[in-house]
């Protein structure tokens, strides 16, 4: 997701301004290619997690952030750089815009699930950017933990 050198970090699902209203347009078991649903399960269970973790990085909140992401997270932003996990908490911030998330598509492999989208980066109304975006998460100890997230400018 694009963004500017100072926003490093930017994911996916969220409503404008309300990350827990997101909602997946597709989720699937990528193993046996076959539907799964939205509203319980794994896709759900994932896809809160996403809204939470977009809630804390627009709240700036370090202490949810730094939960949510496993330890070896890295993070591919648009303008190429890399961020480990140590990086992106510390350059966790309030961001003055919000994330509509759409064209979601969540895929689901055992302990892993990934989530496909594009993001539409908003602030007073106005179009910032649009971005395609990747995030993994993997399942430990029932809680789902941030992986990997890329983003590219469209």
């Amino acid at each position: 997701m694009l963004v500017m050198a100072a926003v490093p970090l930017v994911v996916s699902a969220a409503a404008i301004g309300s990350p827990a209203l997101a909602r997946a347009d597709v989720c699937a078991n990528a193993q046996a290619n076959v539907p799964l649903p939205l509203e319980v399960g794994p896709c759900a269970d994932v896809l809160a997690q996403e809204a939470r973790w977009l809630t804390a990085i627009t709240a700036g909140d370090r202490a949810t952030v730094e939960s949510i992401l496993g330890p070896t997270f890295k993070h591919a932003n648009s303008e190429g750089q890399l961020f480990d996990r140590a990086k992106e908490v510390d350059s966790t911030t309030p961001l003055p815009f919000t994330m509509n998330p759409s064209e979601q598509i969540v895929d689901v492999a055992g302990d892993a699930a990934v989530i496909h989208g594009i993001n539409t980066l908003i602030e007073n109304g106005k179009v910032l950017t649009r971005e395609r975006f990747t995030d993994v998460f993997v399942l430990q100890d029932g809680v789902w933990k941030a992986l990997s997230a890329q983003e590219t400018t469209l």
